[in-house]
């Protein structure tokens, strides 16, 4: 289930959409951040837990959409 999608406004992925992703009762029990860029460039990054999640998001500056 989608909970967030914004853009990021700074840094290295500026312009890159994100996407946060609770897979928690699926098949891999976590938490997805996907990247994406305007020229279909894309990471993900698993999260056991959402309290790593968050730290990561720390290190973006990300508007959310509503």
């Amino acid at each position: 289930m989608v909970l967030k999608n914004g853009i990021v406004n700074s840094g290295e992925y500026i312009g890159w959409s994100v996407q946060i992703i609770d897979d928690t009762s699926g098949d891999t029990g976590g938490f997805y951040l996907v990247l994406r860029s305007q020229k279909n460039e894309a990471f993900d990054y698993w999260f056991e837990k959402k309290i790593f999640l968050d730290n990561q998001l720390s290190d973006f500056d990300i508007s959310w959409s509503a």
